[in-house]
């Protein structure tokens, strides 16, 4: 795929920046000097800056007819923050890209965080988290601000969550909005309740609506395909409690959700309904509500923690504030933790369990478990040896075979870990091997049909000098299928490390190769830094990878990546 020409320039554009940079600092270095003297006296007490800027330039060449990637690209990013009198301050986070287009969710950002003692503001581009299940990880194109003065918690964002998207009846999007608050006591990193509420509403007029309606009657009956519009409203809250001088600390959230899946829908008639409700939130047919709720109590005292957990996410629970979630899910678990004889001999032993199903309204319930062990033994501070202990198994209540699913995976591992002198240099070693075995015993063909994974690998890592350093390693993994066929992949790799200049340019080499029973795969890296004032650095990335099919039809394909970055530390 060829980059187009405006990529390119860009690209070059962003490259000559960071050269351009590079030759400013050298020139303006008496100036700086006598800045940073001004600085010891008057900056400290009354403003600052902090934060960095940075830009970053690719092109990446392959002989696929397909590529995997822009031919070119280019970045441009500055987050500085601005502090006044040590008790405010201001962040601005600028990021530009040449990967965002029409056809897809801006990447592009601008946003100013200002902050002070008691409170922060959000204006731009920024995501912010209430909680696991209600406002967590999406971007909010808006604003919002928190005020936290002494025990009392309120913070409020709002904004637009998502661009409209004019394409085909299922892969338009439709433009979103939001709204959420949060009131609450207590401060973070210690106790607190909160509660949270979030509003979140797609604009039905963001796109055309005769890309979805289609005429079923002739007259002035239709009906919508393809996606609709939304509306969704989230009422919880979420806590964290600390009790017997930290000891002992209790975590929860409990959220309800009220989903529409299509807000062109008819109202429904539902008696009983809050007035209030009733000019935020309209009940259509397509409505539903559900709700999730969790708890995670932890103890923690000398040599011992242990830790129980439980979750529910009902199956009709569905939250617009968050990027995906997996409802119709139950989960629970245990861990507990020792550390024994100065640490010398640390054990985790832990149990998870899941399931689906929880209204019964599937054929079957699918159950997933999972126990595990781990061992770390340090007998003197240079040895260290771990084991490790996994079983998941998933399994569902069917009695035909064709439906049936009953699977266990067991595996086995341990490494060890050697620091030791030898020949003048420092060296350190570690050896390990893992067995994993999966069997599907509602599946049966002729035989048994276990899937045994072996896996061994080492390095060591020896460092000749304060410049010079390598660390050769290998790989081999070893594939029985229950079919009786065994596959077998080898892989070799050598880093080398190089330090100059008091480690102001650093240089790291790293080749590989991989050979299986279908491909060969051979692999060079070079990455270089180098640090040309206590704030500037350049970094440059190449990489050539070579990739021969041994079997089959398959066309062999190259490909190069080539980077030059430069971040400037305010």
């Amino acid at each position: 795929m060829k980059a187009s020409l405006l990529n390119y320039i860009v690209v070059i554009l962003f490259l000559s920046f960071t050269v351009v940079s590079g030759q400013v600092q050298d020139t303006t270095e008496v100036d700086l000097s006598i800045n940073n003297q001004l600085s010891q006296y008057v900056a400290p007490s009354i403003f600052s800056i902090s934060g960095d800027a940075g830009a970053y330039g690719e092109l990446y060449s392959t002989s696929r007819d397909v590529a995997r990637r822009p031919g070119a690209t280019g970045r441009l990013y500055l987050r500085p923050t601005f502090t006044f009198l040590n008790n405010f301050s201001i962040s601005l986070d600028l990021f530009v890209s040449t990967e965002g287009n029409d056809a897809r969710q801006q990447i592009n950002r601008f946003a100013l965080h200002p902050e002070w003692s008691w409170g922060q503001a959000h204006v731009g581009d920024f995501n912010h988290k209430f909680s696991d299940y209600s406002l967590n990880g999406i971007n909010i194109r808006g604003g919002g601000i928190e005020i936290n003065p002494g025990w009392f918690r309120f913070q409020v964002m709002g904004g637009q969550t998502r661009r409209s998207i004019t394409a085909s009846p299922y892969s338009s999007v439709y433009s979103q909005n939001m709204g959420a608050i949060k009131l609450g006591i207590g401060k973070e990193g210690k106790s607190f309740f909160d509660l949270n509420v979030i509003l979140a509403r797609d604009d039905s007029n963001s796109v055309p609506k005769s890309t979805f309606i289609v005429d079923t009657t002739g007259s002035d009956g239709s009906t919508q395909v393809g996606v609709t519009p939304q509306e969704n409203l989230l009422i919880g809250f979420n806590t964290d409690l600390k009790i017997v001088r930290n000891m002992l600390r209790l975590r929860g959230e409990a959220t309800a959700s009220l989903f529409t899946h299509n807000v062109y829908s008819d109202e429904a008639e539902v008696d009983g309904v809050p007035d209030f409700m009733e000019g935020i939130f309209t009940l259509r047919n397509s409505s539903n509500a559900d709700f999730a709720y969790k708890g995670i109590l932890d103890f923690k005292y000398d040599f011992f923690n242990t830790s129980l957990k439980y979750q529910v996410i009902n199956p009709g629970f569905r939250s617009l504030g968050m990027t995906s979630v997996i409802n119709d899910k139950r989960k629970y678990g245990a861990m507990m933790g020792f550390r024994l004889f100065n640490n010398i001999l640390i054990l985790n032993l832990r149990y998870d369990a899941q399931n689906d199903n929880l209204l019964d309204q599937k054929k079957f319930t699918l159950e997933r478990n999972t126990y595990g062990f781990n061992a770390v033994v340090r007998p003197v501070q240079s040895l260290s040896v771990m084991f490790n202990v996994i079983q998941n198994k998933m399994f569902n209540d069917s009695v035909s075979d064709t439906v049936k699913i009953d699977s266990r995976v067991s595996t086995f591992g341990t490494n060890v870990s050697y620091q030791f002198p030898a020949f003048g240099f420092r060296n350190s070693a570690m050896l390990g091997y893992s067995h994993q075995i999966s069997t599907n015993y509602n599946f049966y063909l002729g035989g048994d049909n276990d899937v045994t994974v072996k896996n061994i690998f080492g390095n060591i890592n020896t460092t000749i000098n304060s410049i010079w350093s390598f660390a050769p390693g290998f790989t081999v993994v070893i594939i029985d299928t229950w079919t009786g066929v065994t596959n077998q992949t080898m892989t070799f790799n050598l880093r080398l490390n190089g330090r100059f200049f008091q480690s102001k340019w650093n240089n790291a080499l790293t080749m590989s190769m991989s050979n299986s029973d279908y491909t060969s795969v051979m692999q060079l890296n070079f990455q270089s830094d180098y640090r040309i004032t206590s704030s500037d650095m350049i970094k440059v990335k190449v990489r050539y990878s070579l990739t021969d099919y041994t079997q089959g039809t398959l066309t062999n394909f190259w490909e190069n990546i080539a980077s030059l970055s430069y971040v400037h530390r305010l």
